[in-house]
């Protein structure tokens, strides 16, 4: 059944292999040639959520939910049922590598060529998580983002493979911040970087806004890791917030730094870009003006001119 809070994708091309779309759902009928595999995209670009599939594969045969599909020269990504001799998987497609798995679980021999499989595949910044009839299967931490683009079916073998109910639930991605949560600091993230995050439908958020049992260090790793971008004040020499930088880092994050003008940076950042800020209220002004054109940059969107409450109409 179709996940809730979510659409059905209706809109398929087929671009490899052979297949058959009605209304019962998309049908993969058997390869075209050598490998032996059909890919079939949809309308749908996602960055951040949710996909839902029901899957049947025949003996032989592999079914697999694909994001991340820019163009069959690109890295993509992929799970579902099947691949890689298991029963569950998640993959990878690199132009110059081919098909390679990231994770896999089960025998190949346990599943049954009559039943439909329940699949959703979570996609949180570079967290990715296969679920398979309502039980979490596998999580994987990607090495590097994945490049936003369209929903899309992989099938593998020469027998039939058939996917239905296919559904999507795209979210806002996130924006982690790493600074020292003290004032003028606060103040500026208050002001300034959650509003202007907010204004292109991302949640911007710290680790002190996170609540209940647990290690602070495991919700910083998990906060950077499913974030889409990170935002970090490095005005303060604080080890705590160059700890978090390195390791956003370490995992290719897109990432923006701020700083006050006219402070010494340390030398193994020095060379990056920085976008830096007067502390007052016209340097903070100037400051979110810079946010803007960054996170614009980094989503490939128009950038989105602040609106002053004072000129709502009700």
């Amino acid at each position: 059944m179709q996940n809730p809070g979510s659409s059905l994708i209706e809109k398929w091309v087929p671009i490899v292999g052979r297949w058959s779309i009605d209304v019962t759902g998309v049908h993969y009928l058997g390869p075209q040639g050598q490998p032996p595999f059909g890919i079939c995209l949809s309308n749908v670009d996602l960055s951040d959520g949710l996909v839902f599939a029901r899957i049947r594969v025949s003996q032989e045969a592999e079914g697999r939910i694909i994001f991340g599909f820019t163009s069959m020269a690109e890295r993509y990504l992929m799970a579902g049922i099947a691949g890689w001799r298991s029963a569950y998987s998640i993959g990878e497609f690199l132009p110059e590598m081919g098909w390679r798995p990231l994770a896999a679980v089960g025998l190949a021999s346990n599943l049954s060529a009559e039943h439909l499989y329940d699949v959703a595949v979570d996609i949180s910044g570079q967290r990715v998580s296969l679920t398979i009839e309502g039980v979490r299967l596998l999580r994987h931490l990607l090495d590097k983002p994945l490049t936003a683009g369209q929903v899309g079916l992989f099938a593998f073998g020469q027998e039939s493979v058939d996917f239905s109910e296919i559904s999507v639930a795209g979210v806002p991605g996130s924006v982690f911040v790493v600074m020292q949560f003290s004032e003028p600091y606060r103040q500026l993230y208050e002001e300034v970087i959650h509003p202007v995050a907010e204004s292109f439908g991302l949640e911007a958020y710290h680790v002190g806004e996170k609540f209940g049992p647990g290690l602070i260090l495991n919700d910083i790793v998990q906060g950077i890791a499913e974030a889409k971008i990170i935002v970090a004040e490095i005005t303060p020499i604080n080890q705590n917030v160059f700890y978090e930088l390195g390791y956003a880092h370490a995992l290719g994050k897109p990432t923006i730094l701020l700083a006050e003008r006219d402070r010494d940076l340390p030398f193994d950042i020095s060379g990056y870009r920085v976008l830096f800020y007067d502390n007052t209220i016209g340097g903070k002004r100037q400051g979110e003006e810079g946010l803007r054109k960054h996170l614009a940059a980094i989503l490939q969107r128009p950038i989105r001119e602040r609106r002053d409450p004072k000129d709502e109409r009700p």
